[in-house]
């Protein structure tokens, strides 16, 4: 995941600063659209303060009125436009009321406007001049009967629309081109990774080409070392049998010549694993069944176990799976043998095998005494190896016959606990099928 992320940072930082700059624009767009807005929500707004300021001074130049004439006027105002509400304030005194106004207004000053979300605040300090004749009821305690002979703040309250035309043409607008623009910056995102991946796999292919060509000078260069050791060793092998048989050999003689042997065996055994895992082989998939093949192997291995007092369990689901059979035995055989060097006597050796989803996954676990944490990275590469007596190629040649088979190995040790390799990406094949 992270050699994704750093193949992959220059357009992920690129693509996030683009869409972040895309961001401000819109939202830079979107609020001076809405200063605009409400300019001309104040502009409207301000006429129609004059309306009724000019409204009041005509009402009281005409004569006294009651205070319910003129409010019943201003409330046919507020009904016909965007005006909710008209007060009167003399000595922070409410004196006339028009509207569903608050109790409360915070006026900071004796002239200005606000905009609280939907609402417009609008209010100015007045001289009105006249009179208006007091009625039976009074507004929030207010005994003086008239108004004039000093100063009046109006205020007027507007309903800003939630919606306009002016607003949903600017929000289509910029939503079209915000989409414009991300659809862009995605293609562009999708171009840069093509590019990037196209490049990363061709270094791949080369990669392998040069991998597979090594392989084969390795394989040509085991194959004459076989041929210039194992005669050699055969011969040496054949003399010391030979030597061995003779009656007249001391004691001595015999358990030096016995030790000879078992080292020509262990130089052939060697020699084989070099050459299994130098040779580059071409894999043979066929539909195979899961259980018989693990069922075979764990047989021929059993005595082996047996022999240690180590438990071997096969459990495997009835799958048909695709895999080269040679290369799964040497598989299966390898990690049985290396579960088996790390058992002691009583524990036990799983070979498991399962559906996941369209694969299958094969596990084979034991209880011994583990992987160290600092052997733990490098387990699969050649000559590594936990075992004083261990050659280091079994986990390699694993390795090798997984990868070719386009399946995927990975282990979970712990030490005096267990280990367990898991190999996943198996896939699966109808019953029946032929050869592919």
């Amino acid at each position: 995941m992270n050699a994704t992320i750093r193949t992959y940072r220059n357009p992920i930082i690129v693509t996030v600063l683009m869409v972040v700059a895309i961001g401000l624009w819109g939202w830079q767009r979107w609020q001076s659209e809405l200063e605009y807005f409400q300019d001309r929500a104040l502009r409207h707004s301000s006429g129609v303060f004059d309306t009724v300021e000019g409204t009041i001074q005509g009402l009281k130049q005409t004569g006294p009125l009651r205070r319910s004439q003129i409010e019943s006027i201003l409330e046919n105002i507020i009904h016909r436009s965007l005006l909710r509400f008209v007060v009167l304030e003399q000595d922070g005194k409410r004196i006339l009321q028009a509207g569903n106004a608050p109790r409360t207004l915070f006026l900071n000053s004796g002239e200005g406007e606000r905009f609280n979300g939907r609402e417009l605040l609008l209010w100015r300090t007045e001289h009105l001049q006249g009179q208006v004749q007091e009625q039976s009821s009074k507004i929030d305690d207010v005994s003086d009967p008239r108004i004039g002979g000093g100063d009046q703040v109006m205020i007027l309250g507007f309903e800003i629309p939630r919606e306009s035309r002016m607003l949903s043409a600017a929000r289509k607008s910029i939503a079209l081109t915000l989409l414009t623009a991300l659809l862009f910056v995605t293609a562009s995102l999708i171009a840069w990774i093509m590019v990037i991946r196209s490049r990363s796999l061709a270094g791949q292919l080369e990669a392998e080409r040069a991998r597979r060509a090594h392989l084969e000078e390795l394989g040509l260069a085991a194959a004459g070392l076989a041929h210039e050791t194992k005669n050699p060793l055969g011969i040496i092998l054949g003399i010391a049998q030979q030597i061995s048989c003779n009656p007249e050999e001391s004691e001595q003689s015999r358990v030096m010549l016995e030790h000879i042997i078992d080292q020509v065996d262990r130089a052939q055994a060697r020699l084989g694993n070099f050459m299994t895992f130098a040779r580059l082989r071409k894999v043979n998939a066929i539909s195979l069944d899961a259980r018989e093949v693990s069922a075979k192997v764990a047989e021929i291995l059993r005595p082996d176990f047996d022999a240690v007092g180590v438990k071997l369990e096969v459990n495997c689901s009835p799958l048909r799976i695709l895999a080269d059979e040679e290369m799964l035995r040497q598989v299966l055989v390898n990690l049985l043998l290396n579960s088996l060097r790390a058992s002691s006597a009583g524990s036990k050796v799983t070979v498991r095998m399962d559906r996941k989803g369209k694969r299958a996954v094969l596990t084979v676990e034991d209880q011994g005494r583990g992987i160290s944490p600092e052997l733990l990275p490098n387990i699969f590469q050649p000559y590594v190896s936990g075992n004083p007596e261990g050659h280091g190629l079994g986990l390699a040649i694993v390795k090798r016959f997984v990868e070719e088979q386009g399946w995927a190995i990975g282990v979970d040790s712990q030490l005096n606990r267990g280990t367990a390799i898991t190999i996943s990406g198996i896939s699966l094949a109808e019953a029946g099928a032929s050869k592919i």
